[in-house]
């Protein structure tokens, strides 16, 4: 038994893995193949394939059920973010194993040794209380930093080494710091500096609310919408049956915001149009999150020359549940 091919690390379990073998015998077979988790050992799922001398299969659903990209219930403080983004994986096969490989959701050119994964302007805005996320992918045999400057009426800087290779994130916040007024985070690459992110620290508008999403490489991202339109409450009552007839028992109250943007450049007019397509988003206040669902069923950004708006309407992901 031998496996033939195999994936490229730092694939993405997003596209199919396929893992071919070879029984090297004349006599077909039965063969049961096991994913496992590298990390912890355990069996993400099996396949058997039955009267075989050769086969392949393809291992990115079991992946995909497993690697759950998440953000954490509350940040705090810069730093390394796990957001589950990627999987280390052995594949078994009568007693034969394969070559361990990390997987990870967003799809890059493995070609280069390092990809931005955000979308969004460089430049940026947050408030005092608030985190970012800087996302990106490495291969694994660079050195990546992350230096974060703090500006007010002194300065301040502290460097981030995130683990080495594959889909990382790290947190920028200005809490905890009264003196903040900008902040600018460089993403060093080998010693160079590659990716530059600048922060204006400033207090949000009552109305405003801070949105974070998966974009399209299954990366955060964040994005304080100024103002909030309308609040939608449905109230669906439930009745039950008494000896004094028919009586109001519960009422469920759902409500619904509708965010807006500030004028933006179209650049991230089209970043932040992503929020459409995600597949989880949240509600962010201060440093903790609430899950929500994106209602919105399309987004027709208003224009004005090369600037514009998007409207983004969002309820709470959890039924019963009341948005911050």
């Amino acid at each position: 038994m031998k496996f033939t091919s195999i994936p490229e690390a730092y694939s993405s379990f997003r596209e199919p893995l396929l893992y071919a073998f070879d029984t090297e015998l004349a006599e077909p077979q039965d063969v049961e193949l096991k994913i496992i988790d590298k990390s912890n050992g355990t069996t993400l799922g099996s396949k058997r394939l039955h009267g075989v001398t050769t086969g392949e299969v393809d291992i990115a659903p079991y992946l995909r059920s497993e690697a759950v990209t998440a953000l954490p219930d509350s940040i705090t403080e810069c730093g390394e973010v796990d957001t589950h983004s990627q999987i280390k994986v052995v594949v078994e096969a009568e007693g034969v194993s394969s070559a361990v490989r990390n997987y990870i959701a967003a799809k890059v050119d493995l070609d280069k040794i390092y990809t931005p994964l955000m979308t969004q302007l460089t430049h940026r805005t947050m408030a005092r209380d608030e985190f970012d996320l800087i996302s990106f992918f490495s291969l694994p045999d660079i050195v990546v930093e992350v230096v974060v400057e703090f500006f007010g009426k002194g300065t301040e800087r502290i460097s981030i080494t995130p683990a080495s290779g594959g889909q990382r994130v790290v947190a920028v916040t200005a809490r905890g710091r009264e003196d903040v007024e900008s902040i600018r985070a460089t993403v060093m690459v080998d010693g160079v500096a590659t990716t530059v992110v600048e922060y204006e620290i400033k207090e949000n508008l009552r109305s405003a609310r801070r949105v974070a999403w998966l974009n399209d490489h299954l990366a955060p991202e964040l994005y304080t919408f100024p103002l909030r339109k309308s609040v939608l409450i449905e109230a669906a009552r439930k009745r039950m049956e008494s000896i004094w007839g028919r009586e109001a028992a519960t009422a469920e109250r759902e409500n619904e915001l509708k965010l807006i943007s500030a004028y933006e450049p179209q650049a991230q007019i089209e970043a932040l149009s992503s929020i459409l397509s995600t597949p989880k988003a949240w509600l962010v206040k201060g440093c903790e999150l609430q899950r929500v669902e994106i209602t919105t069923d399309r987004v027709m950004p208003a224009t004005s020359g090369k600037m514009g708006i998007i409207e983004v309407d969002i309820r709470a992901a959890q039924e019963g549940v009341k948005l911050w």
